[in-house]
């Protein structure tokens, strides 16, 4: 099986915490590196938290890289 790292935007808000729960507990899934304007609060082996004020990622694109995919926790949905 393929394990994956994830880059999950919105991680703060309800779905958001569904959707880091989900991912944590997939084997398939390696990290999760949750973006935001503040901390998560949350804590597991597979997290990983980048905290921006303001979406402007051009000092951060070395944190971005190395993921296989990314999402929006509005549009997101794990597989069942």
């Amino acid at each position: 099986m393929d394990c994956h790292e994830v880059i999950l935007f919105g991680a703060t808000e309800w779905w958001g915490r569904v959707s880091c729960a989900s991912a944590w507990r997939d084997d398939g899934v390696e990290g999760v590196l949750a973006v935001g304007r503040s901390s998560t609060g949350r804590t597991h082996p597979k997290a990983a938290q980048l905290i921006r004020k303001i979406y402007d990622f051009g000092a951060a694109g070395a944190d971005l890289q190395g993921y296989d995919a990314a999402s929006s926790a509005s549009a997101f949905r794990w597989p069942a």
